[in-house]
């Protein structure tokens, strides 16, 4: 059977960027887990990879080659190109399985089931305007610096990244805040709501909302709000 030579290929991954050629002593060069390994031979096999790392016997660990837009898996006897792009950085795991997930619609691979948010934002090259946002039907979870992803359920988890600060309107003039979810107390004051006013917001449905005390809102981009006397009347 003939072996598939990878390299990152299908992806956007290596777009625009030149092919890899070798160091000045003729080797071609990776990493693995952060450590720099060498190779006469620009086509090893996935175990030879692990091999040269230190990572023994191979098949006890899962070799996964990491892109700026997603990750994979490379079985044993794959042989990888290292002259192509996105060959640069690998991550061996002593692992038997692989765990899948989405970032912003790309497919990522890892070796273990828990991924703290600050190794996410590594794997993902995230912005550090930007946050991570776990999927969730009605109910996105925001992911914070001492959060893990698990990965061990059923399914695969998806998740996209938002700009930490967004844009909502507060009496038609536009105000830049964190994203996140507040009470009514914390958005009266954020806002500077008048004493004795009450806050409210127009819903997903077009109609204006009156927030009750201690409501908790999950404050999204280009939501509006109002200040108004309660009962009704103008402001």
């Amino acid at each position: 059977m003939e072996t598939a030579i990878t390299g990152g290929h299908g992806r956007d991954d290596h777009l625009d960027q030149a092919a890899r050629g070798p160091d000045a002593d003729g080797r071609y060069v990776t990493t693995v887990n952060e450590m720099r390994i060498k190779f006469s031979d620009p086509t090893p096999k996935g175990g030879r990879v692990l091999e040269k790392g230190g990572f023994t016997p191979p098949g006890d660990f899962v070799l996964i080659q990491q892109m700026r837009h997603s990750s994979r898996s490379v079985g044993l006897d794959e042989t990888v190109d290292l002259r192509s792009p996105g060959t640069e950085t690998f991550r061996a795991f002593k692992s038997d399985r692989i765990f899948r997930f989405t970032l912003n619609q790309h497919g990522y691979e890892w070796g273990v089931d828990k991924v703290p948010e600050p190794e996410l934002r590594a794997i993902g090259h995230v912005a550090a305007d930007e946050i991570l946002v776990l999927d969730r039907d009605g109910d996105d979870v925001d992911l914070g610096p001492d959060d893990v992803l698990h990965l061990g359920g059923t399914g695969t988890e998806h998740l996209h990244t938002e700009k930490r600060l967004i844009t909502v309107f507060y009496e038609n003039e536009p105000r830049q805040i964190p994203r996140g979810i507040y009470t009514t107390e914390e958005l009266v004051k954020l806002f500077g709501v008048q004493a004795g006013y009450i806050l409210e917001f127009i819903n997903e449905g077009g109609q204006l909302t009156p927030l009750k005390p201690n409501e908790r809102l999950r404050v999204k981009d280009s939501m509006k709000f109002f200040e108004q006397v309660p009962c009704g009347g103008s402001s």
